[in-house]
């Protein structure tokens, strides 16, 4: 456990007794030895590889899910990723503002991690046993016969799914949070190159192992998934502990509901009025896009379209992940060595050459292989790089607002994308090769506003001297 003996509150004004000089590792009033980072590190990690492979279940199983009771391209689309760009939209700004502004003798971060992750569990074991739940209510509730079996099944998954939604992102967005609040800066970037690999490590597993389950048990993999992920949570949030925080700013008094409304307003008023956020945003408004643009249909491409069984798919992909795992150390090294920033520039520009390769020369296992490794060297630059830039370029006293922005307007604009994504590919009469050239024009748009983002960055001092602005300050 990260207790006092690892992390020492700095108002006690406690120091080390060993012998010989340690080195202390500082962010706010926590303080951590050698050892005491190891063992954050080890807590942090931990809830990483638990999160990737729930993640990867839910990813996995839903289209195939909705494939398989002949649901339409467009809802697939809307049910995989939709509703999450909604939920974001929705709710992410208050519940960021809400952790920003909680003090409690948990800290602020973890008590919303207590309670989200086993409902976030639930959610994904309920999914897994929608077939049986709508069978049980069609044949028992009599006023529910006259909706047949598939569209009530549709619709009680849809229900998990919207559940599922709300409180992973929950869980999945404050566990950010809580890594800026008690993670050295210091320390940032080697550990989000740890993150990857734990990361990369949990998803191969999955990919090489377990794949193959999904679809032949997958009831069985949502609720081993899912037990493990809201254990490993419970224990994450009596392992890990937050230092102190200044008090927040007194919340103005006013009508409950109108106070969420204007807090929600200013909350993205905010959050846009700051050039370089505005354009950090819209860089993650379309990779995000772009992303999920294939997201729910590549799974549907490599088993409908080039005729790949579940078990060599999944080795496909394992073999990708395993590249990534290999090169995430190096990118570390080249995000010391040329800022966090630059990799992320550079990676931004490249990520376009992966779904490009797949349009124009993936066209058996092999050609899809070869793509996907290919894939993975962009990816791992902005996912460390990224990440990297995330935790340096906001303000750190409202970083849970700041760059919860970039999921709540990012994931919100799949509450319009996951549509036209749909809509597109039901042109295309379910070609699902033409997600890819989909996912190739949103990554392109990308390079224009994350150049700004590095100019912005530059201006404001650079690698050496950079000072988050604040929208009272800087309200470009």
């Amino acid at each position: 456990m990260v207790d006092s003996n690892t992390a020492i509150a700095a108002a006690t004004g406690a120091e080390s007794n060993a012998a010989a000089p340690a080195r202390v590792y500082k962010v706010g009033t926590l303080r951590y030895t050698r050892a005491g980072l190891v063992a954050l590190f080890l807590w942090l990690l931990w809830g990483d590889f638990c999160s990737n492979l729930f993640q990867n279940i839910f990813g996995n199983f839903l289209p195939l899910f909705l494939h398989h009771l002949k649901a339409s391209n467009a809802l697939i689309a809307f049910l995989s990723t939709g509703i999450s760009g909604w939920v974001n939209l929705l709710f992410l700004p208050n519940i960021s503002a809400a952790s920003d502004r909680c003090r409690s003798r948990w800290g602020r971060r973890i008590p919303f991690l207590f309670w989200s992750t086993p409902i976030a569990a639930l959610a994904l074991i309920g999914l897994g046993y929608s077939p049986e739940l709508g069978g049980w209510l069609h044949g028992t509730v009599g006023p529910l016969r006259a909706i047949s079996l598939v569209g009530l099944t549709l619709t009680i998954a849809g229900a998990f799914v919207m559940m599922y939604s709300l409180f992973l992102m929950t869980s999945g967005n404050v566990y950010q949070y809580l890594v800026r609040d008690v993670v050295p800066q210091e320390a940032m970037v080697w550990f989000f190159s740890l993150f990857r690999v734990v990361g990369i490590g949990a998803i191969f597993l999955f990919q090489w192992f377990l794949f193959r389950y999904i679809v032949d048990q997958p009831r069985m993999l949502c609720v081993g998934v899912g037990l493990i992920y809201a254990v490993s949570f419970v224990m994450i949030c009596w392992g890990v502990k937050e230092g102190r925080y200044p008090p927040p700013p007194p919340r103005p008094r006013h009508n409950l509901i109108l106070g969420e409304l204007k807090t929600y307003m200013r909350y993205f008023r905010e959050c846009l009025s700051v050039g370089i956020y505005r354009n950090y945003i819209f860089v993650s408004i379309l990779q995000i896009a772009g992303s999920m643009a294939t997201a729910p249909f590549a799974v549907l491409f490599a088993m409908k379209t080039l005729r790949i069984d579940a078990s060599d798919y999944g080795r496909v992909l394992a073999w990708a992940t395993l590249a990534s795992g290999i090169i995430s150390l190096p990118t570390a090294y080249l995000c010391k060595r040329f800022h966090p920033m630059r990799v992320a520039l550079a990676s931004v520009i490249l990520m376009a050459l992966g779904p490009a390769a797949i349009f124009f020369f993936a066209w058996n296992r092999t050609g899809l292989l070869a793509c996907s490794i290919a894939m993975a060297f962009p990816s791992v630059g902005w996912f460390i790089g990224g990440t990297a830039v995330n935790m340096l370029l906001f303000p750190a006293g409202e970083f849970g607002k700041f760059s919860s922005s970039l999921m709540a307007i990012g994931w919100g604009s799949l509450a319009l994308t996951s549509y036209l994504i749909g809509a597109f590919m039901n042109f295309f009469a379910g070609n699902y090769r033409m997600g890819f050239l989909a996912s190739l024009v949103c990554y392109a748009a990308a390079i224009v506003p994350m150049y700004a983002v590095y100019r912005g960055w530059k201006s404001h001092g650079g690698p050496d001297n950079y000072i988050p602005p604040l929208p009272a300050v800087d309200g470009r």
